[in-house]
């Protein structure tokens, strides 16, 4: 329970990220970088976190369906990672093919972008 903490904190945006499992990066694999899933939770556990701080009015839950197609990565190359299908896949790079094409290759989902609250407004008073 971090309701006491995060009550303490005032933060003006708390998002609770579900560990999501990808392979060649954090799935374990002999080629992966990372092995995350001693940090992965079921939706259950995840949803019953976010019933436990649901009195946290800053808090965005962000489980894997809302999350995984929802961002746009780029790589050290300048290519998107395409995570649909349980990894990351490169596109082309924008620098080669521009980013109209590589964009169409990053398997972004724009509605679930925007309907997780994607575009955000950053400017707020500040607390004194």
């Amino acid at each position: 329970d971090m309701n006491e903490h995060v009550s303490r904190l005032e933060p003006y945006r708390w998002k609770a990220f579900q560990c999501l499992i990808l392979k060649g990066e954090n799935a374990g694999g002999p080629n992966d970088i990372n092995d995350a899933r001693k940090l992965q939770v079921s939706k259950g556990q995840f949803d019953a976190f976010i019933d436990s701080h649901s009195g946290q009015s800053m808090l965005i839950p962000e489980p894997n369906t809302v999350m995984q197609n929802s961002y746009l990565l780029l790589d050290e190359e300048l290519r998107f990672l395409d995570c649909s299908e349980n990894g990351k896949v490169p596109s082309q790079s924008i620098l080669k093919v521009g980013v109209e094409q590589a964009l169409s290759q990053a398997g972004f989902d724009d509605s679930m972008f925007l309907n997780r609250g994607g575009v955000f407004d950053w400017t707020r008073e500040r607390s004194n």
